[in-house]
């Protein structure tokens, strides 16, 4: 130390360096000494200890789980989340398959402490909260959030991933001997989970379908301007594209570029088209590659071998086929809308027309009609799926392959069993109408094409490409028998007239995301057109409300109205008048499992049975068989 630095220290603790020390600098020399010495005396003296003990604490903060297989195989070391059916798994010997609660039921703490709990649990919030952002947040966010009982996506966010923690964490930190202890939801013990019957499926919302849709309402009374003229694209504008979702690659972006008038001799070449688009965005784009992108670990440290992704599994089709579908919904949607057009007065020879085998289509079942007659073949009918809303997770081994964890969004039916108020639960599904096609054109590999009309959470109804994951779990449930030829068209016309009337509604009423979940979710809209040709459906849930059913009558008969007043310049608009007759009758008895009464659960119960056709949950399973149970009672009294 130079005698500039000795001066500055003694000048900051006030003494006078050169001028002699006085009595007061003496003692203030002193007292600050004598403070000091002790902390640092000990500081010294335990310099290795509170290094050990920091050391400590930073370990137990990094926590770390691991995956020890043989717990599983322990009977006390059951967990039951998103429990599969036995009968399923055993009927798909060659698939690697294991449920959620499987998965948990494997992972404990490399080492237990005290502080565990603590750290565990909020760790695991933040690493579910991360989770829940990157897949519902952006996608499904906005309106599947919110409906489970907070005003914002946040909330939710937050909500929802502190009781997932909450249980994951109880599930990691339970002893073995006590794993049947953990409390659920309500705080019920369930000590008894051998018995099926006294089960709870912890991945289980204790929320109801009239909570759901009561929730959409009141958010959508809170979330839509009273007058907006600030929206770019209108859900009519973007019918009129023919798609709403495929951003800068987007066949028609409204900017006058695509053809007025479409020739299907040219259908390749737009195709190719395409293709060259996403070439210059992907070097890595194969036309016949059918993989999904690569999993991704959701928490290492936390969640050892939990990926978000389909693993290794194959997608129904190759990206060429993608886009070739596209590019078909794309057509249809545009000929939907010449319906909108004639009603609004635009002339016939003023819109949009596809051109097949020398045939002038004006609209979607009329170019169906000319591929038929052009050598394909057409299928036509309602279907169903489980649906995950992109949670799609798999477990990876140590040899690189990957164990399938199939998932879904389970919600109360609002039906009880009357013996013991057993609640029951339903898998959240989508569905649609079904448009598979086959021949030289479009459809000529291995598989049909695949397309399938929906209102959409993205925001349109209409015809959108229905490629899917090529796994058991994911395969779809016929709800009704393949249409004949004749109503194969009706079905595509009919479309054609919800698709127009769905997207004219959320237009001029400004709501969000298209109208999806106050006109109806997908199974509805599809819904409304098998009960106007059938006279009954299999399709469960419908969630249709009457105020927004009312408004769909009112509009059909406003667009039967104006479309009558064309049909003497415009001679092939007589059978769609007839068709939206057809709706209007069969949309005012559509039934609705909103209002739950003894004289509906027969026919509830037999909806439910239809679209879950094949159980891939054991919670589905069960409640397929209290619902049963019910309607048999039931059937007692009321036939």
């Amino acid at each position: 130390m130079d005698f500039s630095t000795a001066r500055e220290i003694l000048g900051r603790l006030g003494l006078r360096p050169g001028l002699g020390l006085g009595f007061f600098d003496i003692a203030l020399l002193f007292t600050a000494l004598s403070l000091l010495a002790p902390p640092l005396y000990w500081l010294y003296r335990y310099r290795k200890s509170i290094r050990k003990r920091v050391e400590e604490i930073e370990k137990i903060r990094r926590v770390r789980v691991v995956r020890n297989k043989n717990s599983a195989s322990k009977k006390r070391r059951r967990v039951i989340c998103m429990e599969l059916d036995p009968a399923f798994v055993e009927s798909n010997p060659g698939w690697k398959v294991m449920s959620l609660g499987e998965y948990l039921g494997q992972l404990e703490p490399e080492k237990r402490s005290g502080l565990n709990d603590l750290f565990l649990q909020k760790e695991l919030e933040l690493a579910i909260g991360d989770l829940l952002l990157k897949t519902l947040g952006r996608t499904y966010g906005a309106a599947l959030l919110p409906i489970l009982g907070a005003a914002s996506v946040a909330a939710s966010i937050g909500k929802i991933s502190n009781r997932i923690s909450k249980f994951l964490h109880k599930c990691i930190l339970t002893p073995d001997d006590d794993i049947d202890d953990i409390e659920d939801e309500s705080g019920d013990r369930r000590r008894d989970h051998d018995r099926a019957d006294a089960a709870v499926d912890r991945m289980s919302l204790d929320v109801s379908l009239m909570e759901v849709v009561s929730l959409i309402n009141a958010y959508q009374k809170a979330t839509t301007p009273s007058d907006d003229t600030s929206r770019v694209v209108t859900p009519l504008e973007y019918l009129s594209r023919g798609e709403n979702d495929a951003g800068d690659l987007a066949y028609d972006a409204g900017d006058g570029g695509f053809p007025d008038a479409f020739d299907m001799d040219d259908f390749r070449k737009h195709v190719a088209t395409m293709e060259g688009r996403i070439l210059e965005r992907s070097e890595s784009y194969d036309p016949d590659d059918r993989s999904y992108p690569p999993p991704t670990p959701i928490h290492q440290r936390l969640l050892p071998d939990l990926c978000l992704g389909r693993g290794d599994l194959k997608c129904t089709h190759t990206k060429r086929e993608g886009v070739e579908h596209r590019l078909l919904c794309v057509l249809l949607n545009k000929l939907c809308h010449n319906y909108h057009k004639l009603s609004a007065g635009v002339e016939a020879k003023d819109c949009f027309a596809v051109t097949c085998a020398g045939e002038r289509c004006l609209f979607p079942e009329e170019l169906i009609a000319a591929l038929v007659r052009c050598g394909h073949k057409v299928e036509v009918c309602p279907r169903s799926i489980v649906t995950n809303f992109g949670m799609q997770l798999c477990v990876k081994d140590e040899d690189g392959s990957f164990a399938y964890v199939p998932t879904a969004l389970f919600l109360r039916t609002g039906i009880d069993r009357t013996a013991d108020g057993k609640a029951t639960y339903f898998a959240a599904p989508h569905g649609g109408m079904d448009v598979n096609i086959s021949g030289p054109i479009v459809g000529g590999g291995a598989r049909p094409a695949w397309l399938q009309f929906y209102v959409s959470i993205a925001g349109l109804c209409c015809f959108h490409p229905d490629e899917d994951v090529d796994a058991p779990w994911q395969a779809k449930t016929s709800l009704a028998d393949i249409y004949p030829h004749d109503d194969a068209l009706r079905a595509v016309r009919m479309c054609a007239i919800v698709s127009v009337t769905f997207n004219r509604i959320a237009t001029e009423f400004h709501l969000p995301f298209g109208g999806y979940g106050i006109l109806g979710m997908c199974n509805d809209s599809s819904t409304i057109v098998d009960f106007a040709l059938r006279g009954r459906t299999n399709a469960y849930p419908l969630l249709s409300t009457g105020r927004y059913l009312n408004h769909i009558v009112s509009y059909f008969v406003k667009l039967m109205d104006e479309l009558s007043e064309r049909s003497a310049s415009v001679s092939n608009l007589r059978p769609v008048i007839d068709d939206i007759l057809c709706l209007i009758k069969g949309t005012s008895r559509l039934p609705s499992d909103l209002h739950i009464s003894p004289a509906t659960l027969i026919d509830t119960a037999r909806r439910h049975g239809a679209t879950y056709g094949t159980p891939v949950f054991q919670n589905t399973k069960d409640a397929k068989a209290i619902l049963s149970e019910m309607a048999d009672s039931a059937r007692k009294y009321l036939e």
